[in-house]
C-alpha cells in the first residue's frame, strides 16, 4: 500500500510540473502586450461641406493644410489607433477610390477586391486598430450614405444619421482605443527622463519620444508627421544617428544634447539610430 501510495504522489509531482513547465511556454511564446499613450495616436476627423464627405487622418501636416486651405472643417478626434501592430490588431487601410470618397477598411479581402480596379488605390496604412472589443476600446461604427461613408465612435451621432432612410449601417470598422498621443493639437506624451529623447522641433519642443533601445526607423518620424529635428541625451547615454532607416548611410556618433545649427545636414535627417548606455561604441554598427 505505501508503495501504491508514493507511486501516485511521485506521478502526480511530475504532472504538476510538467504542466508548470509547458504553462511557462506558453507565457514565454505569447507576452502580454504592456500599452502606453504612446503606443497610440489621435484619428482626426474632417469634413468638407463643398464634396459633403468626411476624411479621416492621423497626419499632421494633411489636417492642418486641409483645414488650413483645402475647404475642410476639423471636428475633433474621431478615436485613438495604434501606432504599431500587436496581437490581436489588424490594419486600418486608406484607400482613395475613383469617386473621390477616401474609403477606410480593417479588411485585407474587402482592401484587395476594391484595389482590383484600376480607379481605386489604396493610399496608406494609418495605423492599427483592434479586430474585437478588448480595454479601453469603443466601436467604430461604418455608416454609409449617398454621399459616401461616414464613420463614427459616438452611438447617439450613428442613431441620428440613420434615421434618414437613404443611409445605411455597415457594422463596426473595428475598435478604437479611448486615449493617447494628441500630436496635431500640440499635446505629446510623457517624457522619461532617464532615456534619450527625439524631438518634432529644435530646441527640444514640440511633440517627443523617449528612445530606450534602438530605433530602426518609421513613418511618423518622417514627416508624417513629425521629423527629428533635435535629441536629448542624458549622461552615460550614446547614440549613433543614421540618415537612413535600419541603421544605414551615413552616420554620426552623439554623447550630449543636440538641436540644429543653420545648415546643419543631420536637421530633419535623422532616420534611424542605434542606442548605447554605458561604453561608447569605437565604429558605428
Amino acid at each position: 500500500m505505501k508503495s501504491t501510495k508514493s507511486l501516485l504522489l511521485a506521478a502526480v509531482t511530475v504532472l504538476s510540473l510538467s504542466l508548470s513547465f509547458f504553462t511557462g511556454l506558453a507565457f514565454s511564446a505569447f507576452p502580454v502586450n504592456n500599452p502606453r499613450d504612446e503606443d497610440y495616436t489621435a484619428l482626426y476627423r474632417l469634413y468638407n461641406a463643398q464634396t459633403q464627405r468626411h476624411l479621416y487622418t492621423t497626419g499632421c501636416d494633411e489636417k492642418n493644410n486641409l483645414a488650413q486651405s483645402g475647404g475642410y472643417v476639423y471636428e475633433g478626434i474621431a478615436g485613438y489607433i495604434a501606432t504599431r501592430q500587436t496581437r490581436r490588431t489588424v490594419p486600418l487601410y486608406r484607400l482613395l477610390l475613383g469617386s473621390g470618397e477616401h474609403f477606410y477598411t480593417a479588411n485585407e479581402a474587402e482592401m484587395r477586391s476594391l484595389t482590383q480596379n484600376p480607379t481605386n488605390r489604396l493610399e496608406a496604412t494609418i495605423g492599427y486598430v483592434a479586430a474585437s472589443q478588448i480595454k479601453n476600446t469603443q466601436p467604430l461604427y461604418r455608416l454609409v450614405g449617398a454621399k459616401g461613408h461616414f464613420y463614427t465612435t459616438d452611438a447617439q451621432e450613428r442613431n441620428t444619421y440613420l434615421q434618414s432612410s437613404v443611409n445605411k449601417d455597415e457594422g463596426i470598422a473595428g475598435y478604437v482605443w479611448t486615449s493617447g498621443m494628441n500630436p496635431c493639437d500640440g499635446i505629446k506624451p510623457p517624457v522619461a527622463g532617464n532615456f534619450p529623447v527625439i524631438y518634432a522641433q529644435a530646441d527640444f519642443q514640440g511633440p517627443a519620444q523617449a528612445v530606450e533601445r534602438d530605433f530602426p526607423g518609421n513613418r511618423d518620424w518622417e514627416g508624417s508627421p513629425h521629423r527629428i529635428r533635435s535629441i536629448r541625451v542624458p549622461q552615460g547615454w550614446y547614440l549613433v544617428l543614421y540618415d537612413k532607416r535600419n541603421y544605414k548611410g551615413k552616420s554620426y556618433n552623439l554623447n550630449a544634447d543636440w538641436t540644429p545649427q543653420p545648415g546643419d545636414y543631420w536637421n530633419g535627417r535623422i532616420k534611424s539610430i542605434k542606442v548605447y548606455q554605458g561604453t561608447p561604441p569605437k565604429q558605428p554598427r
